[in-house]
């Protein structure tokens, strides 16, 4: 009798110990994406990490990036500025569309067609560059490389029409394809900007001091927002909270809400309220209401279903710079990333390794 007991007291254990998750397994409802490298890195500048922000114009198929490529002229005592957009096309042609300094965040809107950048001096874990730094939208013609200045120009916060308007370090930028309005993460005010067709400016939501608190307009605070993406299936915006390694949700009435994430850094797939981040950046969202996540921190990319699962797309804890499939592949901090419907791939900002990747699944054409 003793030897029966043990015998189901050994089954009974073994058993459950096959079902204990583990602390970033991959959701089987998500397949694995095959990341592959999209452009020759000797076409990029070689210092590391100097590649900011991503989009893709649906037309050409062409790849728009920012490049800090700022230097410390020790003789002159001064630094010398050579940032700038470049555009990679379908065949991994690398060229230079508009200088100005410190792109950050970039989109194309549908409604004139030009390329908006956000600009700020960030360092990837939401510290601000040393340097002075100037906080700015800049509108970018695609045929022409013309550009000017949308709205900011000098560091700080006001509200106002694009002149008297100022920004912390612009990290994030999106746009409301209804309306044609944008909006932007003001990272070091802790606020998410709204920001008009005739570029008046104001806040949308966040107390303008670091916190972690939902709520609506002033109410809601934020701790270093960064990444901002529209996600069309709920018409909403999603906002990557790095400071508070958080996913927030926030309606186009100033409402925010936690997605996914809590105040601790972590590797944790699973259901929201267990879920945990590392310094997220870069955000996207699919049409099916899938969000996409870098998790610099973590050097993953990670999926939230529309249900609230999240899970891991491709790259684990681990850094490099390796193409492959799922948890196979590696990154090196990856930071901006573009879901592109067109082709239905992900084009991620690998920061460390300084290289433009992308995702792909079963679905993908």
């Amino acid at each position: 009798m003793r030897h029966l007991l043990s015998a189901f007291l050994f089954i009974v254990l073994a058993t459950a110990g096959t079902h204990r998750p583990t602390a970033a397994s991959a959701s089987p409802a998500t397949p694995a994406g095959t990341v592959t490298t999209v452009v020759d890195p000797k076409l990029l500048p070689k210092d590391p990490n100097v590649l900011h922000g991503i989009t893709r114009d649906a037309k050409t198929g062409d790849l728009y990036v920012g490049v800090w490529n700022s230097k410390y002229n020790a003789f002159a005592g001064m630094y010398t500025n050579d940032d700038s957009v470049r555009r990679i096309t379908t065949s991994g042609a690398v060229s230079r569309v508009a200088d100005f300094p410190y792109p950050e965040a970039m989109m194309i809107s549908p409604h004139d067609g030009m390329l908006y950048v956000a600009t700020g001096a960030l360092g990837v874990f939401g510290h601000a560059s040393a340097e002075k730094t100037t906080s700015a939208v800049h509108a970018v013609d695609l045929q022409t490389g013309d550009n000017h200045l949308f709205v900011g120009g000098n560091t700080g916060f006001a509200e106002g029409n694009r002149f008297e308007a100022r920004f912390s370090v612009l990290a994030g930028i999106a746009n409301n394809p209804d309306d044609g309005t944008i909006y932007v993460s003001d990272t070091l005010n802790h606020r998410i900007r709204r920001i008009a067709l005739d570029a008046t400016v104001t806040t949308l939501a966040g107390a303008g001091t670091a916190g972690d608190v939902d709520g609506t307009g002033a109410g809601a605070q934020f701790d270093l927002p960064k990444g901002i993406a529209y996600c069309p299936k709920d018409k909403s915006l999603y906002v990557a909270d790095s400071g508070n390694n958080e996913i927030r949700k926030v309606t186009f009435e100033g409402g925010v809400t936690t997605v996914a994430g809590a105040s601790e850094a972590a590797y944790i797939d699973g259901p929201r309220s267990s879920a945990r981040f590392d310094h997220p950046d870069g955000l996207a969202c699919d049409p099916a209401g899938n969000v996409y996540v870098a998790d610099t921190g973590n050097n993953t990319i990670r999926v939230i279903s529309p249900s609230g699962v999240v899970s891991t797309l491709a790259g684990s804890k681990e850094a490099g710079k390796v193409d492959g499939v799922g948890t196979a592949a590696r990154f090196m901090k990856p930071t901006g990333l573009w879901y592109e419907a067109s082709d239905a791939s992900l084009y991620v900002i690998d920061w460390g390794s300084t290289n433009v990747r992308r995702i792909t699944t079963a679905a993908s054409p």
